[in-house]
């Protein structure tokens, strides 16, 4: 980018981390009931790491100078951030009841992130393969 400005890669990293870090904070799913997990806890789990994942590529393609480097990060990133979406209840079951912290809170919150970091990703993809295609 022209003078340094990325800023799809700021987006990116920002709502990346803001999903890692409200995985297990404000949007978190069911807490342990007696020191016993429910299924909701491994799927916070898996959002937490794949959140750290996206986070972490954010970072990288930050530092990248390589345009179809960064268009591919960006591109692999829209495709785990989209999986991300599907991981409560369909990856990995959250409680029976549909009226807990897990399915009220956890689940739309992630699916709706997940989302919008699959279509900020999936622009960004986007256009870093056609401005690599020009060669500018």
């Amino acid at each position: 980018m022209k003078n340094g400005k990325d800023f799809a890669g700021a987006a990116e990293l920002i709502l990346s981390a803001l999903l890692t870090a409200n995985s297990f904070t404000l949007i978190r799913a069911c807490d342990s009931a007696e020191g016993h997990f429910m299924a909701c806890h491994w799927a916070q789990n898996t959002v937490t790491l794949t959140g750290a994942v996206l986070t972490a590529a954010a970072v990288i393609r930050l530092f990248i100078k390589d345009r179809g480097a960064k268009a591919g990060i960006a591109l692999v990133s829209a495709l785990l951030s989209g999986a991300a979406a599907f991981i409560p209840n369909a990856v990995i079951n959250l409680c029976l009841m549909e009226t807990m912290r897990c399915h009220t809170v956890f689940r739309p919150a992630v699916t709706v992130a997940a989302a919008v970091l699959a279509v900020i990703y999936t622009a960004d993809a986007v256009i870093g393969i056609k401005r690599t295609g020009r060669g500018k």
